[in-house]
């Protein structure tokens, strides 16, 4: 079953309305803001000096030499044969119009051009220059980009706009009127705004009569007010996962009608003081659309569905193979991960020998409310038998936890349905899609939705047990790194245990090196344990055997790594090659011996486990 998801495209808009791809090129007029002097100072806090020129122009001047750089730039890149021309700097409608009129007759020399995008401010709109535009629109599509960024005005007076949220409807309804195509312009994040203050920025955008929408994460620039207020104080600026996170909330109130030009801006590195983000725009795009397919979240979802988009991307759903297990328990197939939640042996029995047993959580509940953190839910079967035990002896749990993927457990809902006792299964995963949240005699489980790497960090207190059941390193090494260990290893108390079925001779070594002592888990229904990792020495009783020692001092014991929380599976695989193979070239240096006052792995290991 394809599931439609995901947001609709301005290139897919401009297709769909010219027959073709227009390739925007960037310019820069030369002119000037209103709300700067003769010498470029002065403006909103948040814009340098050269008014947000395109990095792709270099050093080019003149209007004529731009054009050419950037068609023959697109032409052999994309063998591009139609363009926007998009006046990108200041305010192009800040000029007379002698002036403007001879820019468009420069920029219609150049065949191809099909449109012309004026990047501009609501107060810039002047009746006589809305007329010239009015009447060129009749032989060339003209947009406006519209620059509002927010529509409150207590933050438009805080970043010195210099006009209110009353001037951007009255220009944006103006340009309507005209019969003009408007863009706006909105910046995410600006300080001291809220999410909801943010939410309520896109509905009141929404509800006007604009084209298309452009939203810009906030960046600090070199040489801005706002660079200047950042070092004196250096405010929050989103993570690349804190702002996907917020584009989940923002997405569905936009209608699907509404085309996005971008979700994010760009800044050369040069001048860029924060925030830096470690994945470049495609790879952000790309996980915000694996967020987007495993929470269930389209553009416009939460407003119904008054009409599509021209084109939506279809979207394999991942977990609909289910397929019943050998105690007769049913499981899912994951086509990304070409894996199965659960061994083909048993589902229930698997979750009930590879971590209910093995934390002792009997004896746990005996002793007082349990916290827990279970990180990959999935079926949730781990969370449920937990649950079952609690409530069948009257005792307290309190579950948190982590999932990426929301359809997995909407499915989970429909194929367990109920259990047999007094506890639903099927209710509770059911409530769980539909809020995240569900409590009974007791107990009570939190889902936090999204990648466990960012959102374990969201977690504040220490858990008794933590349950680490993902799928296997070489499908899902995001979450068998040491670089998440590390995040894990201060939410287990003294007397707390993280708990997975996992053996692999590096995720051991990654677990090591994070600062956890080792043990093997008892082997509850198969021959090997699985593992235990605790912060005190005396609660493993198992040690791990010798030869699992010797491995992992070896390149065999080389851990996964993921210093930023950003990279794909294939990168983490690859990168642990790489150091593999220094190791192997007499070049590699044990991981986290930078000099002689750090210890090897077979230090860390002697140290842990003997």
């Amino acid at each position: 079953m394809d599931c439609k998801i995901d947001i609709y495209e301005y290139r897919d808009y401009l297709r769909q309305r010219y027959g073709e791809t227009l390739h925007r090129l960037p310019i820069d007029t030369g002119g000037n803001c209103p709300h700067r002097d003769t010498g470029g100072h002065g403006g909103c806090i948040f814009c340098p000096e050269d008014g947000a020129r395109a990095v792709q122009l270099g050093k080019t001047k003149g209007i004529r030499q731009q054009i050419t750089a950037g068609v023959t730039f697109a032409q052999r890149r994309y063998k591009a044969s139609a363009f926007m021309a998009y006046l990108q700097t200041y305010t192009s409608t800040f000029a007379s119009l002698e002036t403007i009129q001879q820019q468009v007759d420069i920029i219609l020399e150049t065949k191809g051009i099909k449109a012309i995008a004026f990047g501009t401010r609501p107060d810039c709109l002047a009746p006589h220059i809305i007329d010239y535009l009015k009447g060129l629109n009749k032989h060339i599509d003209i947009w406006i980009e519209l620059g509002v960024q927010t529509c409150h005005d207590q933050t438009l007076l805080r970043i010195n706009r210099g006009h209110d949220w009353q001037s951007s409807k009255e220009a944006i309804i103006k340009i309507k009127k005209a019969g003009l195509s408007t863009a706006v312009h909105l910046i995410l994040g600006l300080p001291t705004e809220s999410a909801v203050q943010m939410r309520q920025t896109i509905d009141s955008v929404c509800s006007l009569p604009i084209d298309a929408l452009k939203l810009h994460n906030l960046h600090v620039i070199q040489n801005t007010r706002l660079a200047e207020e950042y070092h004196r104080h250096k405010f929050p600026l989103y993570s690349e996962h804190e702002y996907s996170d917020l584009l989940l909330e923002l997405l569905p109130h936009i209608p699907k009608h509404i085309p996005l030009i971008r979700l994010t801006t760009d800044t050369d590195q040069d001048q860029l003081i924060a925030p830096h983000w470690t994945m470049s725009k495609g790879q952000f795009r790309q996980h915000l659309s694996k967020q987007m397919k495993a929470r269930g979240i389209a553009q416009g979802c939460a407003l119904g569905a008054p009409s599509a988009p021209a084109k939506t991307t279809q979207v394999q759903d991942t977990s609909t193979v289910p397929v019943t297990t050998g105690d007769g328990s049913v499981s899912f197939f994951n086509r990304a991960c070409k894996e199965h939640y659960h061994p083909l042996t048993g589902a229930k029995s698997a979750a009930n020998c590879n971590y209910i047993i093995p934390a002792n959580l009997e004896n746990r509940l005996q002793k007082g409310t349990v916290q827990l953190l279970d990180i990959c839910f999935g079926l949730g079967y781990n969370s449920l038998l937990a649950c079952e035990l609690a409530m069948r002896g009257g005792k307290k749990l309190e579950i948190t936890a982590l999932e990426m993927d929301s359809t997995v457990v909407k499915r989970a809902a429909l194929a367990l349905q109920r259990n047999g006792g007094a506890f639903d299964w099927h209710e509770c995963l059911t409530t769980l899609h539909r809020t995240g949240c569900w409590q009974k005699e007791g107990c009570r489980i939190e889902i936090i939705w999204g990648d466990a790497r960012h959102t374990a960090k969201k977690c504040t207190s220490t858990f008794d047990l933590i349950f680490l059941d993902a799928f296997t390193p070489q499908r899902n090494s995001e979450l068998w790194t040491l670089d998440f260990f590390n995040i894990l290893h201060p939410l287990v108390p003294a007397e707390g245990a993280l708990i997975t079925s996992c053996t692999a001779t590096p995720v051991r070594a990654g677990f090591l090196l994070a600062g956890f002592f080792l043990g093997e888990t008892a082997p509850e229904g198969r021959e090997r344990g699985g593992t235990i990792c605790t912060t005190t020495q005396t609660l493993i009783e198992r040690p791990l055997p010798e030869r699992e020692r010797f491995l992992m001092a070896t390149r065999r014991g080389v851990p996964y790594r993921d210093p930023s929380g950003t990279r794909t599976n294939k990168e983490i695989l690859r990168t642990r090659e790489f150091e593999i193979t220094q190791k192997k070239t007499g070049v590699f240096r044990p991981l986290g011996q930078a000099d002689d006052k750090d210890q090897c792995l077979g230090d860390v290991q002697d140290k842990k486990t003997t």
